[in-house]
């Protein structure tokens, strides 16, 4: 499948280490959270991942051994914000990040993480499936539309004491194509949703964060990676586990 790819200049991001505090109060932090979990609930409203074709789904199983990377799952917001603040994204010290959901779905985690986390200055979202990179598109224009991704973002800042302005159109992707592809040389923190990966997606995944993204920082997956340098595990809600279960394991890795 051919792949759109990006580069992230870092000159901007690199700008707002200096102009932001270290930490959001905790009153405005709830308040704007509870405002993104009510813009990705209306926004993604039929545009949800679980449905996609028949011919898509054999599509996008062809070749894999073992595993459909056709099925769906995501992080739930409560998952995202526990690994936000494992990797330290909800505070501004250092230079800002560059966020990366390498087979980012309809893309609510992307853009939770940019709504809510000011060590993130850009975030990219890349998915093989057509439909839901489209539905991610969709959600996120609208968002863009409505100027709600404008608003939740600059409140974001200034609560975070940044001076600059939001500038969301600019500084949120969405790539539809093979993750390996993608250009990650400018991120700083990857996220895998690789429990359907083969063996051999999981070690060409490992390799090319371990060749190519030169400013990372930190790396989230949902199976264990060759390569790299495990850190930790972490316990996440996901969506199949959020009625009654505790979560699915996170495994954490540095270069």
């Amino acid at each position: 499948m051919a792949s759109v790819v990006c580069s992230f200049a870092l000159l901007s991001v690199l700008t707002l280490a200096s102009t932001c505090a270290t930490a959001i109060p905790e009153g405005p932090a709830e308040s704007l959270r509870v405002d993104v979990d009510r813009v990705l609930a209306t926004y993604w409203r039929g545009r949800e991942g679980y449905s996609i074709s028949a011919k898509e789904q054999r599509r996008l199983d062809r070749g894999a051994r073992g595993t459909k990377p056709s099925t769906y799952g995501e992080l739930t917001a409560a998952g995202v914000r526990l690994l936000a603040e494992h990797w330290g994204l909800d505070d501004t010290e250092g230079a800002p990040g560059i966020f990366a959901d390498l087979g980012c779905g309809v893309g609510k985690m992307v853009v939770q993480v940019y709504l809510e986390c000011p060590g993130v200055g850009r975030a990219l979202g890349v998915e093989l499936s057509a439909t839901r990179c489209r539905r991610a598109r969709q959600a996120w224009e609208a968002l863009l539309l409505s100027d709600e991704a404008f608003e939740l973002r600059q409140r974001l800042l200034k609560a975070s004491g940044c001076e600059e302005e939001a500038s969301p159109e600019d500084e949120v992707e969405f790539i539809q194509g093979d993750l390996l592809e993608a250009d990650i040389s400018d991120v700083t923190h990857v996220y895998l949703s690789s429990l359907c990966f083969d063996e051999a997606t999981l070690f060409a995944s490992a390799q090319k964060v371990q060749q190519e993204a030169r400013q990372l920082r930190g790396v989230a997956s949902l199976q264990p990676l060759p390569l790299l340098r495990k850190v930790g595990e972490l316990l996440l809600p996901m969506s199949w586990t959020s009625r009654g279960g505790l979560g699915t394991m996170a495994y954490l890795y540095e270069t």
